[in-house]
């Protein structure tokens, strides 16, 4: 089996919640809205998350296209998700509630194709697509563990 490891550098910014993800030489703003202590430069780190989902899938879609033997003039996917705010607002404050979630309760995606090839093609390869999608298994459920403590640099 063929492992490959991707890597993401997420750097306080120094400004208000405001962090810059560096990945592959590139960057990205991730920020809160003003109301919820931010500076609104950049989408929250759930929106990413959704992002992400929606960007894998969509990448798959054009990726895979020709060898399902479908003709793309579009692709555009929808996401949202859903977070309960009593549990979202008490990981802020330090305290988890025993009965809400602090992440998403449920993610929601619609796939738009728009391609004159036949129905059955198109979904064979949607299929496809929702078996392989990295980011949808991941979302399925994975550890995620912290690899060593963190030790303030003083």
């Amino acid at each position: 089996m063929s492992v490959v490891t991707f890597h993401a550098d997420v750097v306080w910014s120094g400004e208000s919640v405001r962090s810059i993800a560096e990945i592959r030489g590139k960057q990205v703003i991730i920020d809160e809205p003003q109301s919820l202590g931010g500076t609104d430069q950049g989408p929250n780190p759930v929106e990413i998350l959704l992002a992400s989902l929606g960007g894998c899938i969509n990448v798959l879609v054009t990726g895979f296209a020709q060898l399902h033997g479908v003709e793309l003039k579009a692709s555009k996917v929808y996401v949202e998700g859903d977070l309960a705010r009593d549990g979202f607002m008490e990981v802020l404050r330090g305290r988890i509630p025993e009965n809400v979630r602090p992440g998403f309760q449920e993610i929601r995606y619609r796939i738009d194709i728009d391609s004159p090839s036949h129905p059955a093609k198109i979904q064979e390869l949607i299929d496809h697509v929702e078996q392989v999608c990295p980011i949808k298994d991941t979302l399925g459920g994975v550890p995620v563990v912290p690899v060593k403590e963190v030790a303030s640099q003083n």
